[in-house]
């Protein structure tokens, strides 16, 4: 017991006196908490919150193309340009100007667009009708397409030009709709001449009410905060295996370790108090976090944390995090021979983990074999263990699996750092 205690204190005067090292993991993990929220808040927000220029070059100058602008303007959600210099956009006009990165889209409505979908409805209409031999029903059953050309900028995501073709297919159905509504009702008319005709109207049935799932009935609105916090909390905390991996390697280069195995007691001791001021170092990590999300991501116009009752669960699952990057540090050492191997694997490692656990990519947007191999991501453990308190009102039972799984991985690793060392003293 001396002999840990002895060991503790000292892996905490070599963590203090290591000023810069103690930035590295206090500092740089709030600057990149508060940088990746912000720069991704955009994505948790509607499009009408980020006012997106958009280029319109209406040549129909009818229902349709009245339809779509207005659709357009009411929604908000666009800053709608349709002249430059004063004078009207034209289509090679438009073009250059997305081509060039100074609008993200362009829309061009060619002319007579309305008079084509006026013509289907008559064939439509034509065809409906042709068995009854009513006069002038059957002049015409030839469809016509109308051709709406939409420039994109390469560099638009899949998701915002997604969500911009549904908003257009809307307006467009919406008139679509319209148009044949009138025109079967003035021929019903003039099969039935003491019938009027029916004036259109437009009202909704369906309305669609969106719900966040919870356990619990307490509904947390998912945000920019709610995601980041605990995503790059475990980002941050599985980089404490750099500079626990160094204290190994740099201990074993100036002969510490010789002069510890003079000592009495084991190997596993002088492990387990790296492991326990590691531990402690995590923790702290996490409690800054939590403040920056509870108290600073407000103050700079951001959402704030919102953390929930189940206190016990959330401190559970840091400590089972805490202990699986400790873990994971300490066979990174042990194996590893130069500081070289040590850092540059476990950068790599421990991006690799991020990208695969879903911190910067969802994994449900991953391919099915991606997902799979997600499964085995420590990062995704924790994450999704956070997202299950934070997000889903979890308690300590449903964040049971995650905490069994960080730990059996901080049980793998400290394995494999006690066997290697045997067989490494053997030779």
């Amino acid at each position: 017991m001396l002999r840990l205690i002895s060991s503790i204190y000292k892996e905490f005067l070599v963590l203090i006196r290591d000023r810069a090292g103690l930035a590295i993991l206090f500092i740089m993990p709030l600057f990149l908490i508060i940088i990746m929220t912000l720069i991704q808040d955009a994505t948790f927000k509607s499009v009408k919150d980020a006012n997106i220029s958009m280029i319109l070059v209406n040549n129909d100058h009818d229902s349709l193309g009245a339809a779509i602008s207005n659709g357009l303007y009411e929604s908000d959600f666009f800053h709608i340009v349709e002249t430059m210099d004063g004078d009207p956009i034209t289509e090679d006009m438009a073009q250059q100007a997305v081509a060039q990165g100074k609008y993200k889209i362009g829309i061009i409505i060619p002319e007579r667009a309305t008079e084509a979908i006026r013509e289907n409805v008559k064939a439509l209409i034509n065809k409906s009708f042709s068995s009854f031999n009513i006069p002038g029903t059957k002049r015409r059953t030839r469809k016509s397409t109308v051709d709406i050309k939409i420039y994109i900028d390469p560099a638009t995501s899949q998701s915002f030009k997604n969500s911009l073709m549904s908003s257009l297919k809307e307006f467009t159905a919406e008139l679509e709709i319209k148009l044949f509504f009138q025109n079967f009702s003035s021929t019903l008319a003039g099969m039935f001449p003491d019938q009027d005709p029916i004036e259109f109207e437009n009202f909704q049935t369906i309305n669609y009410e969106e719900i966040y799932a919870s356990t619990t009935g307490d509904e947390i609105l998912p945000n920019s905060v709610q995601h980041n916090v605990p995503a790059w909390t475990m980002f941050a905390i599985f980089f404490i295996v750099l500079p626990l991996a160094g204290n190994i390697i740099k201990e074993r280069d100036e002969g510490s370790v010789v002069r510890l195995k003079t000592m009495p007691g084991s190997y596993v001791t002088v492990m387990f108090s790296k492991i326990f001021i590691y531990l402690a170092v995590a923790m702290v990590q996490f409690i800054l976090m939590l403040m920056v999300g509870r108290y600073l991501l407000p103050a700079m116009g951001l959402p704030q944390l919102e953390i929930g009752p189940h206190k016990i669960a959330l401190i559970a699952l840091a400590i089972a995090s805490g202990f699986a990057a400790t873990g994971f540090g300490v066979a990174i050492g042990t194996i590893a021979t130069t500081h070289e191997q040590a850092s540059t694997f476990g950068a790599v490692s421990i991006i690799i983990f991020a990208a695969l656990g879903g911190i910067w990519v969802p994994v449900y947007i991953m391919p099915h074999t991606i997902r799979i191999i997600s499964e085995f991501s420590p990062l995704y453990w924790g994450l999704n263990g956070f997202y299950d308190i934070f997000l889903r009102n979890g308690n300590i039972v449903a964040v049971l699996p995650e905490i069994f799984k960080l730990i059996f991985f901080f049980a793998v690793m400290l394995l494999i750092a006690i066997g290697y060392n045997k067989i490494n003293n053997a030779k």
